[in-house]
């Protein structure tokens, strides 16, 4: 499928989270503060048996019982926007339409 041919807004299996947890997207540090003053849920994870931690936004589930970011709003497959996107992470700036990592998601989603 050509990038052109993937509409994100009519998408969003980017923003499902493939985990469990209640966090999904790492934050950077700059990041952490901003979103929470935003309303986010930003969770602080101690990773074991290494104890280092790392800092994600957290996800809801949705009407569809997917796990999503929290910063997602619609409806999965048909209509979705994120709801800070001019201040969404730079993790999500970087991720690509038609990546293999967009693909993969898609592909996990039955898209």
């Amino acid at each position: 499928m050509a990038n052109d041919e993937l509409d994100c807004l009519t998408c969003g299996a980017c923003c499902v989270s493939p985990f469990l947890g209640e966090g999904y997207v790492p934050l950077e540090r700059e990041e952490e503060e901003r979103l929470g003053r935003m309303g986010l849920p930003v969770l602080q994870i101690v990773a074991e048996p290494s104890e280092e931690s790392v800092t994600l936004l957290g996800t809801k589930v949705d009407r569809q019982r997917l796990r999503v970011c929290a910063a997602l709003e619609g409806k999965v497959a048909e209509e979705v926007y994120c709801s800070i996107y001019d201040a969404r992470p730079e993790h999500c700036r970087r991720f690509e339409r038609g990546s293999p990592e967009c693909l993969q998601a898609r592909v996990a989603l039955g898209l």
